[in-house]
């Protein structure tokens, strides 16, 4: 059993993988946890599909692929703070025309433009055993960023989530909180990039955290759960799919997806047990 799970990582270029698996699986999941509470999980399938503008934009114009994924998940959320202004709009119609419009603008420059010599399945699936080491620092000095931003407004980003007119009136910046939490939502999708890919990114944010949302209320419980799935399923993942040669960010998601069907199932007598005691005492 050892050897199976550590012969996959008996090469730089697997441990390169495991390393930003393990970041992935902590960042993600703290990230998602705030957005499976505030019910923002269309917000970050919108913006993980919104990074491929920027990211073709920077091949382009010759900048790092990182700093353009980052800008168009920020451009993402200047734009759907700007058209949420019109009230005849909801924001989920408004996320979805931003998401369309960046999405498709970054499909046609990577198909049509020759300077851009990538290849689209690299960032919509994702391609963890080409990490290099400068990508893992650079991944690592990301996520450092965002985990501190995130762990350092805590107990504001609990209070306004629940509460955000109490939360005004004692003085915390409702406004500049949920700017932090888009930052830290770019970054973790960013980083997600070169792992389980665009569209695998949304199984790291929201699956992890709403599985230890089926276990507890307590947000501070609930982030540490989120946290162990998220490693669990990332190393978990890229190591099955060593075994049996399938793609990792596709076995990630399902490992992810696994782990929250299973506890679903391990904890629906319970839920049975107080919708029945509830409704009885109605």
């Amino acid at each position: 059993m050892i050897d199976w799970l550590t012969d996959p990582y008996q090469s730089q270029f697997m441990r390169n993988a495991g390393a930003v698996a393990l970041i992935v699986g902590v960042l993600s999941p703290t990230v998602g946890v705030w957005i499976v509470l505030r019910r923002l999980a269309y917000m970050g399938d919108a913006m993980s599909h919104a990074t491929l503008s920027g990211v073709a934009s920077a091949y382009l114009l010759g900048f790092s692929i990182t700093l353009g994924a980052l800008a168009a998940g920020l451009v993402m959320g200047v734009a759907v703070a700007v058209l949420g202004a019109h009230r005849r709009l909801g924001q989920d119609a408004i996320i979805g025309i931003v998401e369309t419009g960046l999405f498709a603008l970054g499909v046609i420059m990577i198909t049509r433009s020759d300077n851009i010599g990538i290849d689209l399945g690299h960032f919509l699936f994702g391609q963890i055993t080409t990490v290099t080491t400068s990508d893992l620092a650079v991944n690592g000095g990301l996520a450092l960023v965002a985990l501190v931003g995130v762990f350092a407004s805590f107990d504001d980003l609990r209070m306004t989530t629940f509460d955000p007119l109490h939360a005004a009136q004692v003085g915390v910046r409702v406004t500049g909180l949920r700017f932090v939490l888009l930052a830290a939502l770019s970054i973790a999708i960013v980083v997600c990039l070169s792992t389980v890919g665009i569209l695998m990114s949304i199984a790291m944010l929201v699956v992890p955290a709403s599985t230890a949302r089926m276990l507890t209320d307590r947000v501070s419980t609930m982030a540490a759960a989120s946290i162990g799935f998220g490693v669990t399923s990332a190393v978990g993942g890229l190591t099955l799919s060593y075994h049996l040669a399938s793609p990792p960010g596709a076995t990630i998601a399902l490992v992810a997806v696994s782990i929250c069907v299973v506890v679903f199932a391990l904890t629906l007598p319970k839920r049975v047990r107080h919708h029945a005691t509830t409704s009885a005492q109605r």
